[in-house]
């Protein structure tokens, strides 16, 4: 990918002359998932053939917020009652509060957050109205892995609808590196009008998602992320700029914020990005990462080498090396034992 094409995908930039750099940009906004942020952005500015995948683009993600607009309702009504009153997460969040981020965005789940105490009920009333774990982690030691280790229970899937749930207690997994104060994250969550949602404020969508996407993974839909954080960006006020990197620091997120802010400032030339680095002392990760970042972002042939990079990085700021290396060669056990047991299956 050029990152040329991500001022293209919001609309600050002319479409590419070349009708096959134009396919190939639309073929990689269709691969990353926004492609519906893209017929937002050019809305009634293109005609013909364009128009008309752009227009599917938007028929797609008008399905996925419908069904997302549902299961939140479902949500509700699974807790009610019950004084639970959980944060939206990430695409659910935005949607709900129609933010720029959220429109045109692909959306496959739900994700929520709730505090560690009231993390066995959540489960328990979302079990009793037709979520369940998937039979693939629904064994002892997968359940004990998550529990023990993980920031949120293994995915719950509604047995008739399909619709997956992520219940989350935290932001990072229990052992990872980075620690996230999620309850003042949490804490400071603002209810959702004439719902029994809540949201993180707006100073906090943008951590969350520079947390996300620098401090948790590896970088894995690098379009999508830089346009969120692009979009979250812009909805802050002043007020909320200025206070972005002191929160970052009380919350314990300040490398990935400034990570963050210095890939804004680099691909979309933003002031307001690198205005705050400017006058704050957050640094963002290491030159060494942020060239895998762009590397990855870009596409280019060298991004193999930064693919693995950042998987590397990812699983090292995810969960000490001993713990890994078990769990690693645990799944690895059994998936040779599944195979070998369908090939005998298919011999007999």
């Amino acid at each position: 990918m050029k990152t040329a094409w991500l001022k293209v995908l919001e609309g600050r930039a002319t479409l590419p002359q070349s009708m096959t750099e134009r396919a190939n940009m639309v073929e990689f906004a269709d691969a990353h998932h926004v492609l519906g942020q893209m017929a937002v952005a050019w809305d009634g500015k293109v005609e013909g053939k364009l128009k008309d995948v752009l227009d599917n683009g938007l028929l797609r993600t008008g399905f996925d917020h419908r069904m997302l607009q549902f299961e939140m309702d479902r949500v509700e009504r699974a807790l009610a009652g019950s004084g639970i009153m959980p944060v939206l997460l990430k695409g659910g969040a935005y949607v709900a509060i129609s933010s720029r981020a959220g429109e045109g965005r692909r959306v496959s789940d739900l994700d929520i957050l709730v505090s560690e105490n009231e993390l066995a009920e959540t489960e328990k009333l979302l079990r009793q109205a037709g979520w369940a774990f998937d039979p693939g982690v629904d064994n002892d030691y997968d359940l004990y892995y998550y529990r023990k280790y993980m920031h949120e229970l293994p995915p719950l899937r509604h047995q008739r609808r399909r619709s997956i749930i992520d219940v989350h207690h935290s932001l990072l997994p229990r052992t990872s590196r980075i620690k996230i104060n999620t309850n003042l994250l949490r804490d400071a969550a603002i209810p959702i009008k004439g719902r029994a949602l809540r949201v993180l404020t707006p100073v906090d969508l943008f951590i969350h998602s520079a947390v996300h996407t620098f401090a948790d993974g590896s970088f894995d839909t690098p379009a999508r992320s830089v346009l969120e954080l692009h979009y979250l960006l812009q909805e802050l006020d002043e007020a909320q700029v200025s206070a972005l990197a002191r929160r970052a620091a009380e919350v314990g997120a300040c490398m990935p914020v400034a990570t963050a802010l210095w890939m804004l400032a680099d691909l979309f030339d933003d002031r307001t990005s690198s205005g705050v680095l400017a006058a704050t002392n957050i640094k963002p990760a290491t030159w060494v990462v942020r060239h895998a970042l762009k590397r990855k972002l870009e596409n280019v042939e060298t991004a193999m080498i930064a693919k693995m990079l950042l998987f590397i990085r990812s699983h090292f700021l995810r969960m000490p090396l001993h713990l890994l290396g078990v769990h690693l060669a645990r799944k690895a056990f059994r998936f040779l034992r599944k195979s070998t047991t369908q090939e005998d299956q298919q011999v007999s």
